[in-house]
């Protein structure tokens, strides 16, 4: 099924269901890589400023989240445990697996395979990884499996970035576009998106 169709049915679906949808998605903090690395597999820890991050992080998220669910790479991992909640894992929250291109610098990437990808997004398999479509496949499955009631997610940007157009019904243009910044927050509730900024974001060194 393609992103247009899929989107429009996942949110319908959703919007059918008496039960409120309230799903907040976490992007874990800076992890401890170099700028301009290419990253998804890849079980980073994450970089020193990571209890100042999880701070500004934890204070805008809103209170009695009835599930959570955590990626089971670290650097999501361990901001679950900063955070204080019982949570499950699930590897379906994993970010997009970008294969033979992990750990290497963006500038590595051949102006080929890049153009590739961004020209065919759904279809592009990345060498020794994953497609998008397959990508796009389990994060849908698992959010079509969520029990009803606030849930929070603790996840990778990608992972946030296909959940905003299946739960807001958004084209895969603008799924793929829309940026979270390390640590903020998607709140998505019966269908409306908003972000949660953390608070005195300013205090922290510019994003990598």
């Amino acid at each position: 099924m393609d992103w247009a169709l899929s989107a429009v049915l996942y949110a319908n679906c959703l919007t059918s269901q008496n039960d409120l949808v309230d799903i907040c998605l976490i992007r874990h903090t800076r992890p401890q890589i170099e700028a301009g690395i290419c990253y998804g597999r890849l079980d980073l820890d994450l970089a020193k400023s990571f209890e100042q991050e999880a701070v500004l992080a934890a204070a805008v998220l809103p209170s009695g989240f009835q599930h959570v669910y955590s990626s089971p790479l670290q650097r999501c991992r361990k901001l679950a445990d900063f955070l204080g909640f019982n949570y499950r894992l699930d590897d379906r929250l994993r970010e997009l697996d970008f294969g033979d291109w992990e750990g290497r610098s963006w500038a590595e990437i051949s102006e080929s395979s890049f153009k590739d990808w961004t020209d065919n997004v759904e279809a592009f398999i990345f060498p020794g990884g994953e497609s998008f479509a397959e990508f796009q496949a389990r994060v849908e499955q698992f959010l079509s499996q969520l029990p009803g009631g606030r849930t929070l997610l603790i996840t990778h940007a990608g992972v946030i970035k296909v959940a905003y157009g299946m739960l807001a019904g958004k084209p895969l243009n603008e799924a793929t576009a829309f940026a979270v910044e390390y640590g903020q927050c998607l709140r998505v509730v019966d269908g409306l998106p908003s972000l949660l900024p953390a608070s005195n974001r300013s205090l922290l060194s510019p994003l990598a």
